[in-house]
């Protein structure tokens, strides 16, 4: 079996929710419930994932915490998930953006929980300015002091990073300690922002303001497409790529609600909508061991 932090982490994916549903039991979970929750026989799936991500917001909040934080309270506490889109492992140049957030606009919010380090802090920053205009960075209130050096070696983007500071309550600032983004679109670059579309997303665009899209051989279609793209003013571009980015949402309001909110993170970003019936009726199951 992984490591203790290894194994709760792994609680809150995809695969474990999954084999729960299926088989009703998984290897991980068990471990899991063993090692951190008292007497688990009288205790319903629901109430020990709570107990489970209670203890990780205690002892160690990893990055499934503070995302799924974020997602409670963006997404679901000041936008709509009928109009705003949420992304997470978003590829932009050499590096993975944690959590985007498209709405009338594209953020980014780099994550450093309290397990992570700030080695690549700089050159993740620098990478997300090449496809969107606005980035941030979410950080516990004691690791604030390691975001502001860092942000300092940015020269012209530094001051424009936003700083937001999740309390030991799991309250999300932006002004007590840090700062919101401002607009930065000098670095913005077409390739970034078009590698961030899938094949029908980018015909889409370019359908929209072409109103066509290159014919060529298949093998060329993709270079074809982009030398059209790099046509369109940056900002318009970007623009519309984030409109094609929204449209990834595949989830009501109304729907989306009735997930148990430790859960929402990995429901929605693991395209589970579907079987949240489910996983609201293994919620309410009492564990067998």
């Amino acid at each position: 079996m992984a490591d203790n932090s290894r194994a709760i982490n792994r609680v809150f994916t995809r695969g474990v929710l999954n084999d729960l549903l299926i088989n009703g039991s998984n290897e991980v979970f068990d471990y899991v419930v063993r090692r951190y929750v008292n007497d688990p026989g009288n205790k319903t799936h629901g109430e020990l994932y709570s107990e489970i991500y209670a203890h990780l917001g205690q002892e160690k909040r990893n990055e499934y915490y503070y995302m799924n934080t974020l997602l409670n309270k963006l997404l679901v506490g000041i936008h709509s998930v009928n109009t705003t889109t949420a992304l997470t492992q978003v590829k932009v140049g050499k590096h993975i953006a944690d959590f985007v957030m498209i709405n009338g606009e594209g953020v980014v919010y780099e994550i450093k929980s309290d397990l992570d380090n700030f080695n690549r802090l700089r050159e993740q920053i620098s990478d997300y300015y090449r496809a969107f205009s606005k980035v941030s960075v979410l950080a516990s209130k004691h690791e604030l002091g390691n975001v502001e050096q860092m942000l300092v070696g940015l020269d012209d983007i530094g001051a424009s990073v936003g700083i937001y500071v999740m309390s030991e309550k799991d309250r999300i600032f932006s002004s007590i300690c840090g700062r919101k983004p401002m607009q930065f679109d000098e670095h913005l670059e077409h390739g970034c922002l078009f590698q961030l579309m899938r094949k029908r997303e980018y015909e889409s665009l370019l359908r929209a303001y072409f109103h066509g899209v290159p014919q060529v051989a298949p093998v060329f279609h993709y270079r074809a497409c982009l030398e059209c793209f790099q046509k369109i003013p940056i900002i318009t571009a970007q623009q519309m790529c984030f409109d094609e980015l929204r449209k990834r949402n595949k989830i009501t309001k109304a729907v989306f609600e009735n997930v148990q909110s430790e859960l929402k993170s990995v429901v929605y970003f693991a395209g589970l909508s579907r079987k949240i019936p489910d996983i609201e009726q293994l919620l309410q199951t009492t564990y067998r061991g």
